[in-house]
């Protein structure tokens, strides 16, 4: 590999690493989501008038799930997060590191519960109230 070559991989090896999130949002942060989602109830089905539910204890739907099996390479469905807790909890941190880039748990929340932009949208802040009560 000639040393150009080798300088531009190792550039875009070092963009790509940098430009990832690699903080957990906190247990304390996915508590208050879970409070705030369900109440803590891992048998909840929301929405149920809407084309794609929410389910389990975090309220996943398949957008969700559709995003992070896209980048994760698995096959999450929504419905499976009904009564399964620590899987809930596995697809809210991975979508979540792909999207909240601060860690801040502001940011964090807000794109739960907006989605990719929720930090900038007027309608999370509300949300973002409810959470902080339980922070």
């Amino acid at each position: 590999m000639r040393l150009s070559t080798s300088v531009a991989v190792l550039g875009l090896l070092f963009i790509l690493t940098t430009s990832v999130r690699t903080a957990e949002p906190s247990e304390v942060l996915i508590s208050a989501l879970i409070r705030v989602e369900s109440g803590g109830n891992d048998r909840v089905i929301g929405d149920v008038k809407l084309k794609n539910k929410a389910y389990g204890c975090l309220q996943v739907r398949q957008p969700v799930c559709d995003d992070v099996n896209q980048r994760f390479g698995t096959h999450y469905r929504a419905e499976d997060c009904l009564g399964n807790r620590q899987l809930s909890i596995e697809i809210c941190k991975k979508y979540l590191s792909m999207y909240a880039k601060t860690g801040a748990d502001e940011e964090t929340a807000r794109i739960w519960n907006g989605g990719p932009k929720g930090q900038y949208k007027k309608s999370t802040e509300k949300y973002w109230e409810k959470v902080k009560k339980f922070l």
